[in-house]
């Protein structure tokens, strides 16, 4: 059941809509005045916020939408006296999910109560993360995701694999797939809330490779900042949907990055066999290690090597202090021109050793899920 908290209104006003909803929601408190939003959602965490609108909607919905970036498993829905078009568009502005007018209430309320309830009823597939971070900018970081994703998505063409572009502000996945990214990672990172499940499964645009993606679009720096919480938000969400959620962080380390590392099954370091790449991946392995995750380990890929390059795997390992995941070969003409294409290694130079190196990639990234997965139920059958 979920915890509704009614905010904004008055006392007469909060009974009936109480009353309305007893059935259907816990009490999660009220709070008359309205300004006080973001502190009584810190303490009590409610599903559900019924917000009534008042004299000052504009003001009321600029609070909310604050206050969903920092909770955005917060569902908010607003009680109004009318509903004209303005008001309507300012509502989908500020992820509102349903619109309730009070002439019609205590029936309106209910009716939006158990719309919300049912939207977001979806079977869970438990799905695994994976984040790819680069050492320093440049070391092929989407380049590996995109390709890590396409190779999961041929292994397991049953199996729903979704790549994210979460290098916020300077990704570039969509223009590397020639891919028009609608709806955005950003969108769902600010409006997921409002989201049912099919939007969240059939939405983000499929790629010829056999996978979905949430890229990004349009001027990055005009929009709103996101936050630790959103983030954390869209995986959760993702990984209840998706079987491998990819996601490419960028080679930068911020809130937005060390987050999604924090959610992962598996984080992957994309590094070069440099003093730079070696320099930057252990720097990388450092910030991760300083947030004191959870298992598992960061993991190397050392991209563009040559020949002997995987002979110097215990000396590579030793100064980046993490263990090497895999070896891809360098093949700039390959990588350029799959690019150029729009297309994954696997179609464009599908009999290429670096396409090949790829596959050997997933393979273990897949192989060592399974091996956990099998741990895990023989550990819980044991005690059945």
């Amino acid at each position: 059941m979920m915890r509704m908290m009614l905010a904004g209104m008055s006392e007469s006003q909060a009974r009936l809509l109480r009353s309305a909803a007893a059935d259907l929601t816990a009490d999660a408190g009220f709070l008359q005045d309205w300004t006080y939003l973001e502190q009584a959602c810190q303490q009590a965490r409610p599903d559900l916020v019924t917000i009534y609108l008042g004299g000052r909607p504009g003001q009321i919905l600029a609070l909310v939408k604050r206050v969903r970036a920092m909770f955005p498993s917060t569902s908010f829905v607003a009680v109004a006296e009318s509903a004209p078009p303005t008001l309507v568009e300012q509502l989908g502005e500020a992820g509102i999910v349903d619109l309730v007018l009070m002439p019609e209430c205590p029936r309106d309320l209910r009716r939006a109560i158990k719309s919300l309830a049912t939207r977001d009823r979806s079977t869970s597939v438990e799905g695994s993360i994976i984040t790819v971070l680069g050492a320093k900018g440049g070391m092929g970081t989407t380049v590996s995701a995109v390709n890590i994703a396409a190779e999961l998505a041929a292994r397991f063409q049953d199996q729903k694999i979704i790549l994210v572009d979460l290098h916020v502000y300077l990704g570039d996945i969509s223009v590397a797939l020639d891919i028009t990214p609608k709806p955005s990672v950003l969108w769902f990172l600010h409006r997921g809330t409002v989201a049912d499940a099919r939007t969240w499964t059939e939405a983000p645009p499929p790629h010829r490779g056999g996978f979905q993606v949430l890229g990004l679009e349009g001027d990055l720096t005009k929009t709103d900042p996101v936050t630790a919480e959103q983030v954390v938000f869209l995986l959760e969400r993702l990984k209840e949907r998706y079987h491998y959620v990819v996601v490419d962080c960028g080679s930068e380390i911020t809130e937005v990055s060390l987050t999604a590392a924090s959610s992962a099954d598996h984080r992957l370091v994309v590094m070069t066999d440099d003093h730079v790449g070696r320099s930057g991946a252990r720097r990388r392995r450092d910030a991760l290690n300083a947030l004191e995750m959870p298992p598992p380990v960061a993991r190397a890929i050392v991209n563009r090597s040559v020949e002997g390059t995987a002979k110097k795997r215990s000396e590579i390992e030793s100064f980046i202090k993490m263990p090497v995941l895999g070896f891809i070969s360098n093949a700039w003409q390959d990588t350029h021109r799959a690019i150029e294409q729009g297309q994954v290694l696997r179609q464009s130079a599908p009999r290429s050793q670096v396409t090949r190196d790829f596959k050997a990639l997933v393979d273990t990234i897949a192989g060592a899920h399974q091996d956990a997965e099998r741990r895990k139920r023989t550990f819980f059958n044991f005690f059945r």
